[in-house]
């Protein structure tokens, strides 16, 4: 009698076998599922992933790099770069740096290049602007707004680091951002892998 048990004792531990093999599966997909899922609502509405589109930011940022931009809980400051979208004139998002916002007053010296602010508080100072980029063979782009130019409320003043190949607040093209335009600040350069890590 008991010899006759195994056999079927053996096919139940076949079964066994085979269901814990797809409850494994299943529990891998599982998470695979779950893991999917948790990175989609992190990139819905904690992070968003922009590309770099033209020159404008070079020599900081280079076109088609690949940016991780937040704006939980973002303040805009001068310095920031940032992502934003103005409506009906590019289909893509812009990166721009902020230089000033609402409130403040820009001045651009256009033969020297300086950038001259004058704060909330009436403090005025030259920015030091270490990572501009004036391409000697080219002119210097000027713009179409007057100055001193004292930024609206609830806006921001900016402008690419590459100030020969921007088209930015100096111009009434794109002029001053309104700050619910602003898609985030962008926190890393995610691509090319070799260049990873936080954009200043």
């Amino acid at each position: 009698m008991d010899q006759a048990n195994i056999p079927e004792n053996n096919e139940n531990k076949k079964i066994q076998k085979s269901n814990s093999a797809v409850a494994g599966i299943l529990d891998y997909a599982e998470i695979f599922v779950f893991a999917i899922c948790a990175v989609l609502i992190i990139f819905s509405f904690i992070f968003r992933l922009c590309k770099v589109v033209g020159p404008s930011m070079e020599q900081t940022l280079y076109q088609n790099e690949m940016l991780i931009v937040s704006d939980v809980g973002y303040e805009p400051e001068r310095g920031d770069v940032i992502v934003f979208h103005q409506t009906g004139i590019l289909n893509e998002p812009i990166v721009k740096r902020v230089i000033a916002t609402e409130g403040e007053t820009v001045d651009i010296d256009f033969d020297t290049w300086t950038v001259t602010i004058t704060d909330k508080n009436g403090k005025t100072f030259v920015l030091d602007e270490d990572y501009m980029y004036l391409d000697s063979q080219n002119a210097i782009l000027r713009s179409n707004q007057e100055y001193p130019y004292t930024v609206e409320e609830g806006k921001i003043f900016v402008m690419g680091d590459n100030r020969n190949h921007s088209t930015d607040s100096r111009s009434t093209i794109i002029g001053t951002v309104d700050e619910r335009r602003i898609l985030g600040k962008v926190i890393v350069r995610l691509t090319p892998f070799e260049k990873f890590g936080k954009v200043e």
